[in-house]
């Protein structure tokens, strides 16, 4: 089989943005990302192997592995008709899941080349699974089978779940329940017997009404307030005193974080002193994300990749402002935009809140000013939506190599935060 790598253009003459999506299990805690792109002449890439190769090339030749997966393995997809063993084995197996969507009856060399991925170490995944014979007769060989949530009826995938769960197999892959769009469909896939979810489920929350934040929480955003009213450090340093658990994260984050320039910490007040109003602010904010525990995971590192992405758009944009301040923004904007996904609540109140510019107000819910467009990309790079981001991105200057560079770089400063 002749590898296709020889066929592909030269990097430089291709923009693409990359995208990924987290693949959760019941509790919200990432298994695995799948990765896929976008080209900008044509939108999707409509060959599935030069999409995946370009994705893992330039992704695992320009980023550390570890801090763009952040430990994860990264699912990838091919069909049976195009797909070459030999370059897949340039990947490591613990990193890379190959994910075939089998559209005809796989023939016998296709079936010999992925038994050689198996003893290679390679796990598998067979995606758009529908319970067809030849889907059916793969079960024993992989490892993973999707089934989309969303094209099919419920009491379709409810059956093709049983058909895996009771296959007389030695080894029952796990089930991915892919597109699945809110929390009360992810509820019933789960209920149905499937083991992870994949799709938007955890970006669009269920309203719960009356639900208080949490002690931490309200000190927390009483600390933002304080920030953004530039009150006397004094008020900043009495609010961390009433919570001596805040105070002791405060002091090992300057340690752990190199921050004390080899000086002694003997007080909150040099403490917020040596960090300064805007870092502490800044580090305020991921601590609201982080505090909801390890469920919550992975809102902490979508929302820290959106807010290192919209600085980074900003500093590199030859048409904005990138003074600190501008920066700083920009940094909260990205954050806070899913700040009612973490909390379970409706955006516009939590801004109120926090009594945020209005300027930050227009940003976040109507992506409105220079902030709003920022956005604009961010979301969209999420998406894959390649349209959006060419776009907005020639407003502001940037192409969409750029965009694409920008948002590996943000994805793997958000995967090494703990």
């Amino acid at each position: 089989m002749n590898s296709k790598f020889a066929d592909t253009p030269a990097p430089d003459a291709i923009q693409e943005l990359v995208a990924r999506q987290a693949i959760l299990g019941h509790h919200g805690e990432v298994i695995g990302y799948e990765l896929f792109a976008r080209e900008e002449a044509s939108g999707p890439l409509e060959d599935p192997f030069l999409c995946s190769a370009r994705v893992l090339i330039k992704t695992f030749s320009v980023f550390n592995i570890e801090q763009l997966l952040g430990g994860k393995p990264a699912f990838i997809n091919f069909t049976n008709s195009n797909f070459d063993e030999k370059s897949l084995e340039l990947f490591p197996a613990t990193q890379v899941i190959p994910e075939f969507t089998i559209t005809e009856a796989p023939t016998r060399e296709f079936i010999d080349n992925i038994l050689n991925l198996r003893k290679r170490g390679f796990r598998l995944a067979l995606d758009r699974f529908e319970a067809a014979p030849w889907q059916i007769g793969l079960l024993k060989v992989v490892d993973f089978v999707k089934i989309d949530a969303y094209l099919n009826e419920p009491s379709e995938w409810e059956a093709w779940i049983q058909l895996v769960r009771k296959a007389d197999i030695a080894n029952t892959p796990a089930i991915i329940a892919t597109r699945v769009e809110t929390q009360i469909m992810a509820r019933r896939c789960f209920e149905a017997g499937v083991d992870y979810s994949q799709g938007y489920y955890f970006m669009r929350p269920e309203i719960i009404s009356g639900r208080s934040l949490a002690a931490n929480q309200h000190t927390i955003f009483n600390l933002l307030n304080l920030l953004a009213e530039e009150n006397p450090v004094g008020d900043i340093e009495e609010t961390f005193r009433r919570d001596p658990g805040l105070s002791f994260q405060l002091l090992r984050y300057l340690n752990s974080a190199g921050l004390t320039r080899g000086q002694e910490i003997d007080s909150i007040r040099r403490a917020l002193i040596l960090l300064g109003r805007h870092p502490l602010q800044r580090w305020l904010t991921l601590l609201l994300f982080a505090s909801q525990g390890a469920r919550k995971t992975p809102l902490l590192t979508m929302a820290a990749t959106r807010a290192r992405l919209a600085e980074l758009l900003r500093e590199r944009s030859p048409k904005l402002d990138a003074q600190p301040m501008a920066l700083h923004r920009s940094f909260l904007a990205g954050m806070l935009s899913l700040l009612d996904v973490c909390l379970n609540q409706p955006l516009p109140e939590l801004l109120d809140e926090l009594r945020l510019s209005r300027e930050m107000h227009a940003a976040i819910l109507r992506h409105e000013g220079e902030d709003g467009m920022l956005l604009l990309i961010v979301e969209a790079a999420e998406n894959g939506d390649i349209e959006v981001v060419r776009n907005v991105g020639q407003a502001l200057g940037l192409s969409v190599a750029d965009i694409t560079n920008m948002s590996l770089e943000s994805m793997a400063w958000a995967a090494t935060l703990k």
